[in-house]
């Protein structure tokens, strides 16, 4: 039998549960991450602040020494993409 509108919660459709979340200081509700980074950690990603990041916050992420996700060592290998990458009309938008 099908539900009317107005008798469906969008609190416990899994699609839409998301909208209706207890946010972080932040505005994100993933919590702490073991490796420092995220909401409330020390990493780089953890400063961020949602819809208020700068382009010059992104690159000094970008810029390492490690990968803002896991706190891992860039390799070189990562560099020479983001050198072309920089290079690229799209990158010029930011």
């Amino acid at each position: 039998m099908k539900m009317a509108p107005s008798e469906m919660d969008p609190k416990a459709n899994p699609y839409l549960a998301h909208h209706y979340e207890e946010p972080a200081s932040n505005g994100y509700s993933n919590g702490y991450r073991s490796n420092g980074n995220g909401p409330g950690g020390k990493g780089t990603l953890g400063n961020f602040e949602r819809h208020k990041v700068t382009s010059a916050a992104c690159k000094t992420a970008e810029d390492g020494p490690q990968n803002p996700f896991n706190s891992k060592p860039l390799s070189q290998e990562y560099f020479n993409i983001l050198k072309v990458r920089r290079n690229l009309p799209v990158h010029a938008q930011r």
